[in-house]
Order: structure tokens, then sequence, then C-alpha cells
């Protein structure tokens, strides 16, 4: 029988007293969770070590690296080679994942954001995002802008998906990102167009559409390391730098794909929280039932566990940093 396991907070999602303090308190419990210690049971890892967190988290990050890193470190998530997982085991990490985050988080638990941020990708992501943020607000929820933020990353094979939908050109990842908001939100093609390049060189785009309601922006992010493309971090940067001036203290709801919530929620709330003061939320589509993409496999799933180590570790440095 698959064990169920108690949902875990993400860090930051609910603020209150001593922030600093409640974030490492967040990060503390989900790496101690039930869950972890399940996940890392199945792979055959002994509990976590006591210890300040500092040491539990690089610990947890070394044993991510050898077991569950199926990127080796540099290729891009489509070109990962994994494994095959017994039913038994397979239902176990997928229970433990969800518990940590990495499924069922769809639901925005508040009723207004100032701002939504869609987190770019490929053709099909971004329909299934874009579409997940149209149907947020449709239902109810109410928000003083959305930005779609993408790259400048060029789209290999997309070819014959976009035809398919019915879309535009998408040659790069931030015509993926314009055209299925686009779509998702009925935006006619006319649109504010501002571009530029950074002291390194780097170029920069914003598509803005000022009548929709609310008004609506897609961000090509310049890469903050010369010579590699734009990542979620640059482009959560490069919403605050080129897209809303008014970003500090603000409520912001942010939209993706359910495996990608951990990692990427606290790569905001580090970048976007800790420096501007917002307050930070993460809601993903359900990726195991989703008709615009095909559901992720279970060892990719597991990469996505150690990205969120990654980006919980990064998070507590910032912390850390921050209090000394």
């Amino acid at each position: 029988m698959t064990a169920v396991f108690p949902a875990v907070p993400l860090p930051g999602t609910v603020l209150g007293g001593d922030r600093p303090a409640r974030l490492i308190d967040d990060i503390t419990a989900w790496v101690d969770s039930s869950a972890m210690a399940a996940l890392l049971r199945e792979f055959g890892y002994a509990p976590l070590p006591g210890g300040p967190l500092a040491q539990r988290l690089a610990a947890l990050e070394q044993i991510s690296a050898k077991r569950w890193d199926y990127r080796g470190g540099l290729l891009e998530r489509s070109q990962a080679v994994g494994e095959y997982f017994e039913p038994t085991v397979d239902a176990q990490i997928r229970s433990a994942a969800r518990s940590l985050g990495l499924a069922g988080r769809s639901t925005p638990l508040r009723r207004q954001y100032d701002h939504v941020l869609v987190l770019g990708g490929g053709v099909r992501t971004m329909m299934a995002r874009a579409h997940l943020a149209a149907t947020i607000l449709r239902e109810g929820v109410s928000a003083s802008s959305v930005a779609g933020l993408g790259s400048l990353r060029v789209l290999d094979g997309q070819g014959g998906i976009v035809r398919e939908l019915g879309l535009g050109e998408c040659v790069t990842e931030f015509d993926a990102v314009d055209e299925a908001l686009r779509h998702a939100f009925g935006a006619a093609a006319g649109a504010d167009q501002r571009s530029g390049e950074t002291e390194t060189g780097q170029p920069w785009l914003v598509r803005s559409y000022p009548d929709l309601r609310p008004p609506m922006h897609a961000l090509a992010a310049p890469s903050m390391r010369p010579g590699q493309r734009a990542n979620t971090a640059d482009t959560l940067t490069g919403w605050a730098e080129f897209v809303q001036e008014t970003r500090v203290g603000r409520r912001l709801l942010l939209v993706t794909t359910d495996v990608f919530v951990p990692f990427q929620h606290c790569d905001a709330v580090r970048l976007l929280g800790l420096r501007y003061g917002c307050e930070v939320e993460t809601v993903g589509f359900d990726n195991a039932s989703n008709s615009w993409v095909e559901p992720t496999e279970t060892f990719l799933i597991l990469q996505e566990v150690r990205s969120a180590i990654r980006a919980m570790q990064a998070l507590y440095q910032a912390v850390a940093y921050n209090e000394s």
C-alpha cells in the first residue's frame, strides 16, 4: 500500500512573524519532512544526520547529485536519460513528491494578486501555463497585470506543434510566451514594444498589450551569465528590471508546471521576496492530466526534487547572508 504524506508548505507561501526566521523554519520542515525521509529510504539512504540546517542541505544535495541527477550536471531537461521503477516504488516516489510540492498545487490560496507571472517554456508547456493563468483569472481571481517571462533562446523542432495548434511562428521561447498568452487571453496581434541591451550587451525585449484587461506583457529577459541562455532566475530578475517598476511589496502569483513549483517558487522568494519584499505564491498545472503536454516520467520528477533541494539551499544561503 502506498503511503500518503501530509502536504509540506513551501517557504514563504504563508508569511507571518519574523520573516527570515519563518523562511528558515519552512525550509527545515521541508528537509525534515516524512516525505523526504521516505524518499531517501526508498533509495537506500538513512535519515539525514542532525546538525545545522546548512549541513543537512549540503548532505541532501550530495545525495541528489549522486542518485537523481539524470541531466549529468549539464544536459537540458529534454536530454535527460532516466530509469524505470517498479509500480510500487513508482507510486511511493510520486506520493512523496506530491507532499513536497511537485504535484497538487494548481489552485491559488488567495483571490487577489497584484501581478500574475507566467513562467516561460516550450510551445506546449506555454500553452498549458498560459491557459491555467487565464482560467484562474476567469474564475474570479483578480490581478492588475499578467506577464509571461521568457528569453530569446531558440526553440528547435517546434514547427509541427505550432502548425498543429494554429499559432504564429515560434522561433524563440519569447515567441512561444507571446503566442500562448495571446491564445489564452484573446489578445489581438497589435502591441507596444520596447527593447535594448544590458551593459554587457545582452538583448532584452518587452511586448505589451495595454488595452487588455488586465494589461499583459511578454518578456524576453537577458541572461546574466554571458554565453548561457537565460534561466528562471534571469527571467524573474528581468521582470523586476524591465517590466514592472512598482514591484516593491507586491503580491505575486507565479504560474508554471507542477513539478517545477518548489524550485521556481524558492527562486522567486529569494529574488523577489527578499530583495523587494514581494509575497510569492506559486501554482502549477496538473502535468498528469493536461491536454497540452504528456505526463512527466518518474525519473524527471526526481530530477526536479533535486532542483528543489538546490533552490532551497540557495534560498537558505541568501537568508543567512542577509541576516549576517
